[in-house]
């Protein structure tokens, strides 16, 4: 029996536990003595009054009206520019100004091809300030805005119902931690520690994501791309072009070709002459073969 009733002891803990999650009570919860379990004695034992708190109520229509509106904003920019590096320069210096500061960035590309890649946080009030000022930022050539996109998302009810988890956690830790006073045993008082672990993984979880959702909304996020803008036609042509290269382009076309020359007459010594020499001994045969067979065949005439 002894051990049964630690065991009811234990599973009445875990009870009150849970019912200081709870996040929807409609009425707060009395103090009441708690029959805590003696190990000794095969009894329980009265610790008195538990302290607990009442469980914050999930957030009602009045309630999202009277909290901070939350609004978390994000924009993708896309400008082309003379100088991706100069307009990119300019635009930290908008941001730096204004109180924000550079998250993110990234390059790729030659000097022809470039592409900045920058991600700014911009505080919330500064935002569209910001934002009209980075338009102009030309880094003292030309600028064109390929692509603009904004977003917007109202997450003040998201912050509300974490505020409420955040109090029913923090009051269940409390009561907890007033238990943990009045255990007398070291089984019972794992039992609440262990309880407590849990409690209080879930409360820097939940304040670790509160924080972010406040940063989020303290901050907008601007991801701005300066791309280097594309050369005309002209541009190209004369893009590297120098008289000293077209001289020497000409020069090493004039040596090309005296080369092609001298390289024939080589062939034409070496080649041609014996080959010619050979064509014409062979015509010479030739032509006196058909001589003396034309003398051998001819009539002989009567003196």
């Amino acid at each position: 029996m002894r051990t049964t009733r630690t065991s009811l002891g234990i599973l009445a803990l875990f009870v009150l536990a849970s019912l200081g999650f709870a996040a929807c009570s409609s009425s707060a919860a009395t103090a009441a003595p708690y029959a805590y379990p003696v190990s000794g004695g095969g009894g329980t034992k009265d610790l008195g009054p538990v302290p607990t708190a009442a469980p914050a109520a999930a957030p009602t229509t009045g309630a999202l009206i009277g909290a901070q509106t939350l609004i978390v904003k994000t924009g993708q920019l896309e400008l082309q520019v003379s100088s991706p590096e100069a307009s990119a320069a300019q635009s930290n210096a908008i941001v730096g100004a204004a109180g924000g500061y550079v998250s993110a960035s990234s390059r790729s590309g030659d000097a022809d091809t470039l592409v900045i890649s920058v991600t700014y946080r911009i505080p919330v009030a500064a935002w569209d300030a910001t934002l009209k000022s980075i338009h102009g930022a030309n880094g003292g050539g030309t600028l064109k805005i390929v692509s603009e996109q904004i977003q917007t998302q109202d997450v003040t009810a998201s912050a509300v119902d974490m505020d409420a988890r955040l109090t029913n956690l923090r009051a269940s830790e409390q009561a907890l931690l007033g238990i943990m006073t009045r255990a007398t045993t070291i089984a019972d008082t794992l039992a609440v520690q262990t309880q407590l672990t849990t409690i209080r993984g879930q409360i820097e979880e939940l304040q670790a994501q509160r924080n972010t959702l406040g940063d989020q909304a303290a901050f907008s996020t601007l991801t701005v791309q300066f791309e280097a803008s594309p050369k005309t036609q002209t541009s190209s042509a004369a893009n590297g072009w120098t008289i000293n290269g077209s001289v020497d382009d000409a020069t090493a076309a004039l040596v090309k070709a005296g080369q092609g020359i001298a390289s024939a007459m080589v062939w034409l010594v070496i080649v041609g002459v014996p080959a010619g020499l050979a064509l014409l001994v062979l015509f010479l045969v030739y032509r006196l073969g058909r001589r003396i067979r034309r003398r051998l065949t001819e009539p002989t005439k009567p003196a």
